[in-house]
């Protein structure tokens, strides 16, 4: 059961991931079908010329397409595994031209890689690489900018030579490919090539490959075949043949490949969910012409294993009976070929020699699609066949990418932009201004010589203002708390170089969930105290809540390290809601530091004796108990009537700048009560 669940989860992930990459595609392939629609249109009223720059245009959009979905899929990854996307996205693009140009997959008219099933692949490959093989972006500011420079250029390297084995490896499998489509020559005339014909290109379709170009020799044997019967039919030398180019064009592609106008019509009579009825209605004017770019990646159709099965499906139904109701003579036999773009039902009609029971054999065509594509559908939607009712989902990339998506597409496309004003205000914080550190005192009652900090990130603006620390919300929504935490330590370790840490100073770092769940960080931290040359005894992490509820053994794997080592560790704001006495104790921390929220009501008796309990936490886990929040001489005297010695709030110091808090460790003293406001 437990497998079962998990595969599920797999399952719905997948889903999630890739509707989420190919909806972002989703205003170019609108405007590749809008174009070349467009182009047909004024074809047909004579204005080849102008046809013929829409064409371009079409054929543009197309040539583009599989970069730009390599480029969206490496970098979607990258940011939803926390890697910097700016390093995967050239990876993944030299990848798909370097595996492309060798091996020809390009397109004849612009030479650009055109295979998008390869632009996935090479993307995913390269995202695990840069994932596997963690890299941080370069920064000359840094004074390690040498060692991690070749870094980058070493990862490159072997990047290079899995580039050359993939290149090779595809040379290889596209000979076999070859070989293959020569000797396995397929006959669409034939009942079985049929429906082996149309297998075949339904399932190349439904995984981004162009099954004609694959099958071409075949396809270009059948349109050749079938102006040869037609002609022959027309003198009256042959018989009209059941099967040929417009038996397949008029009844196996109504609403485009797949016969997608059965899915179309399906999702309109029995979706429950807005986003897909927005989309359908949006196709509908396509697809009656045969296009349906919008649904194959709006929903989306290919790569997507719940809706391949009835893509395929259909039209080989479609194939048994359309065959033999021609066969049987209940319908006349196809008579010439139809424009791929012209409309169902009216194909039907000029397809069959102008009879209208053409036009009857593609409505119960339609309507057999309808009832294959409904249970696959309604699964895909989210949908029981037992209960019929809607199931809503809630599409969640995690912290390390969008934090939610596909309510429905304005809601997606809303929450995009949203990000992207997150990204560039952050961007701009990086480049202008700064990010200084604040330093909060920490009161030892029992010992004036005790000195302790708690660091504080804030931002200065380009004007000298400083800002609260609201900004650090922004680098949760990007997924960003790692390289934040990273900044923080170095801009803490700085200082803490010209504080006298030989008496005994110590300085607390705040760290999110995130980080003290990263396989990785106790390394990062280690290099960067010897870097520094500071003794780990100076320095405290400090860890919220929730990161104990995030990952209980690599949390817990990390804070024994780091306290082997003689760092502290201690966890901030407890009591703020996230953990429970039972997830205190499986941690061995050092200290707890209760949250300043438990001080808020302690005029009341239950509050009062609530703290009392929280402050016998000492006595159970051998913890130092630090009381957050003290900002009034009552609160002082009741924490320290609880039992705790060191506090730290308002009533003694507000968070300092690093030069007050030099000039602070001079002259404190607890007991004339020197305060610095």
């Amino acid at each position: 059961m437990y497998k079962k669940s998990i595969l599920k989860a797999y399952y719905n992930n997948y889903i999630r991931d890739i509707s989420i990459v190919f909806l972002l595609l989703l205003p170019l392939i609108i405007c590749n079908a809008i174009t070349l629609f467009a182009g047909y249109a004024v074809k047909f009223i004579g204005l080849s010329n102008l046809a013929n720059h829409l064409f371009y245009l079409s054929n543009l959009l197309i040539g583009i397409y599989p970069i730009v979905l390599c480029l969206i899929t490496s970098y979607y990854i990258a940011t939803k595994h926390g890697v910097n996307a700016m390093l995967v996205v050239p990876y993944s693009l030299l990848l798909f031209i370097a595996v492309s140009v060798p091996n020809a997959l390009v397109s004849v008219d612009s030479g650009l890689p055109n295979n998008a099933f390869m632009a996935l692949l090479t993307a995913i490959i390269s995202a695990m690489c840069c994932v596997s093989f963690r890299l941080f972006p370069l920064d000359p500011s840094r004074i390690d900018f040498v060692g991690t420079l070749y870094k980058h250029v070493l990862h490159f390297f072997c990047f290079l030579l899995l580039t050359v084995i993939l290149a090779k490896l595809t040379n290889i499998i596209i000979d076999i490919s070859k070989e293959v489509r020569h000797d396995l020559f397929i006959n669409p005339l034939t009942f079985y090539g049929g429906l082996t014909y149309q297998f075949i290109l339904g399932l190349l379709g439904a995984i981004g490959i162009n099954g004609h170009n694959f099958l071409f020799r075949s396809k270009q044997q059948l349109f050749e075949d079938t102006q040869q019967n037609i002609a022959a039919w027309q003198a009256g030398e042959a018989p009209l043949n059941v099967l040929g180019q417009g038996f397949y064009d008029a009844f196996l592609s109504m609403g485009g490949s797949g016969n997608t106008i059965s899915l179309l019509l399906c999702v309109l009579l029995f979706s429950k969910e807005r986003r897909h009825i927005t989309l359908a209605l949006s196709a509908l004017p396509l697809v009656i012409f045969n296009i349906n770019e919008l649904l194959l990646f709006g929903l989306p159709i290919i790569f997507n294993p719940t809706l391949i099965v009835p893509f395929v499906l259909v039209p080989l139904v479609s194939f048994v009976v359309v065959y033999g109701a021609i066969t049987f003579g209940f319908v006349n036999p196809v008579g010439t070929i139809v424009d791929w773009m012209t409309p169902p039902f009216i194909s039907g009609y000029i397809a069959t020699q102008h009879s209208l029971s053409g036009v009857i054999l593609q409505i119960v065509v339609v309507m057999i699609g309808i009832v294959i594509y409904r249970p696959f559908y309604l699964h895909y939607a989210g949908r029981s066949q037992s209960n019929n009712m809607a199931i809503s989902h809630q599409y969640e990339l995690g912290r390390s990418t969008l934090k939610s998506f596909l309510g429905d597409v304005n809601q997606a496309m809303s929450s995009y932009i949203s990000k992207y004003d997150i990204s560039r205000r952050v961007s701009r914080m990086l480049s202008c201004g700064e990010f200084v550190m604040h330093y909060q005192p920490q009161i030892d009652l029992n010992n004036d010589q005790h000195l302790s900090f708690e660091s504080l990130i804030r931002y200065k603006d380009p004007n000298g203002k400083l800002l609260p620390p609201l900004f650090i919300q922004d680098f949760q929504q990007l997924g960003a708390m790692k390289q934040l935490d990273k900044m923080v330590i170095d801009l803490v370790l700085t200082d803490m170089q010209k504080m006298p840490l030989e008496s005994g100073c110590k300085v607390a770092i705040n760290i999110s969930a995130e980080t003290i769940s990263d396989k990785y960080i106790v390394a990062y931290i280690v290099e960067r105290l010897c870097f520094y040359d500071i003794l780990p005894s100076a320095l405290e992490i400090e860890i919220t809540e929730e990161a104990i509820i995030v990952d209980d053994k690599l949390v817990s794997e990390n804070i024994t390290v780091l306290q082997a080592l003689g760092i502290t560790v201690a966890i901030d704001d407890f009591g703020s809601g996230y953990a429970s006495f039972p997830h205190l104790l499986k941690f061995n921390f050092d200290k707890v530091k209760l949250d300043r929220s438990l001080l808020f009501n302690i005029e009341n008796e239950r509050e009062k004796t609530l703290y009392q309990l929280l402050a016998k936490i000492s006595e159970v886990t051998g913890c130092v108990l630090v009381a957050e929040g003290v900002e009034t001489e009552i609160e002082k005297h009741f924490v320290q009537q609880c039992g705790i010695d060191i506090v730290q709030g308002f009533y003694f110091s507000k968070p300092l700048t690093f030069n007050n808090a030099l000039s602070w460790m001079k002259t404190v003293s607890v007991g004339n009560k020197m305060l610095v406001k």
